[in-house]
């Protein structure tokens, strides 16, 4: 039979994980991925319950098992949306049959994302989970698996060479928009305010009409106030854009953390240098 325990629920965000379509490679892990899809119920629970059958299709497919039953137990776990509270069943149990015996495989789902839409006039749950699978014949410690919004170094380096790349790559598309567009659009006003600067100041040397220099003399003046204003700006906004990229939430991401079964495992964790900087911390166990 398969086993397995869901993780602590997360409410629904706006902002699509990145674990969608891009689960974590496991070829050297005692477990492996099932992203599963579900738009055919009304409901949340309902939507949760359907995805069982692709997550059982895909163990049969990787492990060559046949899946007799799915139950599940009395476990249950209630979390709130802001509105209502919503109760889930956190463990279930697969029956296989393998070669003419009972297997036991554990699995644990790790996180979840759903939005809500019209479809034909009815409401419908857009449904989508990940869930992390034990290979059959292995022991998998599913507590080295963790959900998380942090991206530390992972988004500072980024916004550090271009701005808004960060946040683009933590999964902030507006924001990062904002950011590199307006990156572009003071640059831009650098440019041509020195340049046209730099006209009249050539002009003022070229005339001999003292009216002309007063005239290009402001001028040359204004546009060196708006240049000034445009590199404060892009000073500004290049600071901000650092900041977010380290500090704000991304969408939500899948750590493997080491494993103490003495296997192979690997993390990225954020953490703090010697001399009081952000950065990121990778471990690698053989």
């Amino acid at each position: 039979m398969l086993a397995g325990g869901a993780a602590q629920a997360q409410k629904s965000t706006k902002m699509r994980p990145k674990w969608i379509g891009n689960t974590p490679k496991t070829a050297n892990l005692p477990f492996y991925f099932v992203e599963v899809h579900s738009d055919a119920s009304s409901t949340l629970q309902g939507a949760r319950a359907s995805v069982m059958q692709e997550l059982t299709a895909n163990v049969e497919r990787t492990d060559k098992v046949t899946v007799k039953e799915v139950f599940e137990d009395n476990s249950i776990q209630q979390y709130n949306n802001g509105q209502t509270t919503l109760q889930s069943a956190d463990k279930y149990q697969l029956n296989l049959q393998v070669e003419g015996s009972a297997r036991p495989i554990s699995s644990r789902r790790i996180d979840e994302f759903w939005t809500y839409k019209q479809r034909g006039g009815s409401p419908a749950v857009d449904y989508r989970a990940v869930y992390a699978v034990e290979r059959s014949g292995e022991h998998a410690d599913f507590s080295t698996i963790s959900s998380t919004t942090s991206y530390a170094a992972h988004g500072l380096w980024r916004s550090a060479i271009v701005p808004g790349w960060g946040q683009l790559y933590k999964g902030s598309y507006l924001k990062g928009g904002l950011v590199m567009g307006g990156s572009i659009v003071l640059i831009g006003g650098i440019i041509y305010t020195s340049s046209m600067r730099t006209d009249y100041a050539n002009k003022i040397v070229k005339t001999h009409i003292a009216a002309n220099k007063r005239t290009y003399a402001t001028k040359r003046d204004n546009f060196t106030m708006g240049r000034n204003i445009c590199i404060g700006g892009l000073a500004a906004l290049y600071v901000y854009n650092l900041i977010d990229a380290i500090v704000a939430p991304g969408a939500r991401r899948i750590l493997v953390h080491q494993s103490n079964d003495g296997r192979r495992s690997y993390s990225l964790l954020p953490t703090v240098m010697e001399d009081n900087s952000a950065g990121l911390a990778f471990n690698l166990r053989f």
